[in-house]
């Protein structure tokens, strides 16, 4: 028997199917349904290049984050003279989040949850001793928070993705 390649998922099939294996792409359908699976199928593989762009955006925030939080400190440092134990807890969470935002290209997953979890419980340290900084700059907290937590969204639909239709990109 001949293999064919399936247009859609690109995964080889043997010619005499019906419906390819992996994505039920309808070999002997009509045009029309041919059209319309592929046309579907693209959609749904979207989520890949969606998720590929999250990461990116997640890698930024994280830069961002980590940048701003390394200038609050500076200025904290020369101008109110912070103690050395708050400098060291700030330097250790700036240091956590740019090192998850170099790494978040290697696992995803992992490098978007651990700056996601540090940012969560400094919030809530925050809340619990000082109330009044919570609220200041709460839209952007939510963004950051909101952003990382959709950027694991879509991870996780593209991975779904892959493992159901055995593609890479």
């Amino acid at each position: 028997m001949e293999k064919v390649n399936c247009p859609a998922c690109k995964s080889e099939q043997t010619e005499n199917i019906e419906f390819c294996k992996n994505c039920e792409f309808p070999f002997k359908g009509t045009e029309k349904e041919r059209a319309i699976h592929i046309g579907k199928f693209i959609n749904k593989k979207g989520v890949l290049f969606d998720s590929g762009d999250s990461i990116e955006r997640s890698q930024q925030i994280l830069y961002g984050i980590a940048g701003i939080n390394l200038l609050f400190m500076i200025i904290g440092f020369f101008s109110i003279g912070s103690d050395y134990i708050t400098i060291i807890i700030n330097l250790t969470i700036t240091s956590i989040i740019a090192f998850c935002g170099y790494k978040i290209m290697e696992n995803p997953i992992r490098y978007t949850i651990i700056p996601l979890i540090l940012l969560l419980t400094v919030y809530t340290f925050n809340l619990i001793f000082d109330p009044t900084f919570f609220t200041r700059g709460i839209m952007v907290k939510l963004m950051i928070i909101g952003s990382l937590i959709y950027s694991i969204y879509l991870i996780k639909s593209a991975e779904k993705f892959k493992a159901k239709y055995n593609v890479e990109k």
